[in-house]
């Protein structure tokens, strides 16, 4: 009765909602992004994967521990999110502050009176968001970064790095079905992971060094779902699965935490300090090989 009842509700809200879209085939152009010196040393990408992503914490802290420079991030989703934090302020002790005691309440506002394009208003990110960046706009960050979204009216991969930050991290961490599109930049944004949860290919435009990218799939246990967000969770986590072997294989560098097979997108809070664990063991796997390439001592 229950779950007839939600349904009615979601039926209800399909003639509410909050945000109209009127997307073009000419939208404006994208800002420009940050300038991007040479040699760029290192750019270092951070994939998406949901509550996953608290291993790019892991990860980072290790580059922090041994001096490895950051020249560029690239950010999709939840890595957008760690990457946004971490460019604006370059502390992991931050950084593991934030995250290890975030609660998913904080990200999230369901609303299913306006829920047409999505159960979430993205409300609570952007709040989550504005409380804990000091910088407005890109070129305002101290590590230049860009995050990918993507273009849910033409299908194409957006980079922004330019204008303000915030709507353009909602936008890359916009998840189908949990939170609407964002509407920036005269387009309608969803999260960047549909097309490319790990992209190495715009780091690739960049002509870096070294690439060392960090992928956030996982082996998917032989269990199926009992219910609606199981559904659209494991969904998210094949989409993952499959993209990112074709996503990273131009990457210098690949760090890949591993994690148990029950340990989703949809990570519960008492999961987050062994995901941020796992990042710190495979940073410090692949951390000989990153130093090799950077010609520095070991």
């Amino acid at each position: 009765m229950n779950y007839l009842f939600t349904l009615f509700l979601l039926l209800l809200s399909s003639c509410s909602t909050l945000q109209v879209y009127t997307p073009s085939d000419n939208p404006p152009k994208l800002p420009d992004g940050p300038a991007i010196h040479q040699p760029l040393r290192l750019a270092l990408v951070l994939g998406g994967g949901g509550a996953r992503g608290i291993a790019h914490v892991g990860v980072l802290e290790v580059f922090q521990e041994n001096d490895i420079p950051i020249d560029l991030i690239i950010g999709c989703s939840a890595g957008s999110i760690v990457g946004a934090l971490y460019a604006d302020n370059p502390n992991t002790d931050n950084l593991k502050n934030v995250f290890l005691n975030l609660k998913t309440s904080y990200l999230t506002d369901f609303d299913l009176w306006h829920a047409k394009y999505g159960l979430c208003q993205g409300k609570s990110l952007r709040r989550f968001l504005c409380q804990h960046l000091s910088a407005q706009n890109f070129d305002e960050l101290q590590i230049p970064l860009y995050i990918v979204a993507t273009d849910l009216y033409s299908s194409e991969l957006v980079p922004i790095g330019g204008g303000p930050i915030v709507p353009a991290v909602e936008a890359s961490a916009a998840i189908p079905f949990f939170f609407i599109p964002v509407w920036l930049h005269g387009r309608a944004l969803v999260d960047g992971s549909v097309i490319d949860p790990v992209p190495v290919r715009v780091a690739k435009q960049f002509d870096a060094d070294t690439i060392v990218a960090v992928d956030l799939r996982g082996l998917l246990p032989n269990q199926f779902p009992t219910n609606l967000f199981g559904v659209a969770e494991r969904s998210a986590d094949i989409t993952l699965l499959w993209q990112s072997e074709t996503c990273v294989k131009d990457a210098h560098v690949i760090i890949r935490p591993e994690l148990d097979d029950d340990i989703g997108c949809f990570a519960k809070e008492a999961y987050y300090e062994t995901i941020y664990l796992a990042g710190r063991k495979a940073a410090l796997k692949m951390l000989p090989e990153i130093k090799k390439r950077l010609c520095i001592s070991q």
